[in-house]
């Protein structure tokens, strides 16, 4: 079983898919992760109600708002 910060350190530089608590969804090229689960997400596409939101160059989300991350490339 792996435990998620070393999978989390094991995913960047991959697209990841970060689902929050106020049902935001994010997703982007993971490319910072520190041990609080803050995440640094570059080319990030911002979902609301299912469909595609806007864009940004950077999201930085902070840990304790993160409900699950789904990691595509597993």
């Amino acid at each position: 079983m792996l435990r998620p910060m070393p999978l989390l350190q094991g995913c960047l530089n991959k697209t990841v898919r970060v689902y929050l608590k106020n049902d935001m969804v994010y997703e982007g090229l993971l490319v910072e992760c520190d041990e609080y689960m803050n995440m640094l997400l570059e080319n990030a596409v911002e979902y609301n109600n299912g469909g595609e939101k806007t864009r940004y160059g950077k999201v930085l989300i902070r840990g304790n708002n993160i409900q699950h991350v789904v990691i595509s490339h597993l």
